[in-house]
C-alpha cells in the first residue's frame, strides 16, 4: 500500500539566489546613492565588494553595517536633493525587507511571486508614512525649493492612492 499523494499547486516562483543577487544591487544603488557626488574607482570597488557580501550572507547582519555606512555618507557630505533623500528611504525599505526575506531561504529556495508582492504591499503604508517625513524633513531643513515639495507631496499621494484603490491579492482576504 503507497501513501497517500498531495499535489500543491504554487503560482509563479523566483530562486532565491536570484534575490540575493538583487539584494546586492540594490545594496550597492544605496551606497552609491548615498555618497551623492561622483564616486572615485576605489570607493566603487568597496561598494561593489560590500554589496556583494551583503547579498552573498544576508543573514550575517551585515546589512546593519551598510546601513550605518549609508548613514555616516549621507550625514557627512553636502545635504542631498529631495529626490536622493526620497530614493535613500525607499531603499532603505526594500533593502531591509529583502535581506530579512533572503535570510530566511536557502539558495536554491522558490519564493512565490505572491509572496513578494504581498511582502511589498504591506510595506506601502510605512513607506507612505516615511516618505511624508522625508519631504518635510527635507522641506524644514531649506535643502528644497517649493516645486521640489509640491512635486514631492504628488508622488507620495499617488502612492497613497494607489495602495487605497489598487485591489488586493485573493490570500490577503
Amino acid at each position: 500500500m503507497s501513501a497517500p499523494e498531495a499535489e500543491v499547486r504554487v503560482g509563479r516562483a523566483v530562486v532565491a539566489w536570484a534575490l540575493q543577487a538583487v539584494l546586492g544591487v540594490l545594496v550597492l544603488v544605496l551606497l552609491l546613492v548615498a555618497w551623492g557626488t561622483a564616486p572615485s574607482l576605489a570607493t566603487v570597488c568597496w561598494c561593489v565588494a560590500g554589496s556583494a557580501l551583503v547579498g552573498w550572507r544576508p543573514q550575517a547582519g551585515l546589512t546593519a553595517l551598510v546601513l550605518l555606512v549609508v548613514a555616516a555618507f549621507a550625514l557627512s557630505r553636502d545635504p542631498l536633493p529631495l529626490v536622493a533623500v526620497m530614493g535613500l528611504v525607499l531603499l532603505t525599505h526594500l533593502v531591509l525587507w529583502l535581506a530579512a526575506l533572503v535570510a530566511r531561504t536557502e539558495w536554491d529556495t522558490d519564493v512565490e511571486v505572491a509572496v513578494l508582492v504581498g511582502g511589498l504591499r504591506s510595506g506601502l503604508p510605512v513607506q507612505l508614512v516615511a516618505q511624508v517625513l522625508a519631504v518635510v524633513g527635507v522641506a524644514l531643513s531649506g535643502g528644497a525649493a517649493g516645486g521640489d515639495v509640491w512635486r514631492a507631496l504628488a508622488l507620495v499621494a499617488a502612492v497613497g492612492v494607489a495602495v487605497l484603490v489598487l485591489p488586493r491579492a485573493a490570500y490577503a482576504r
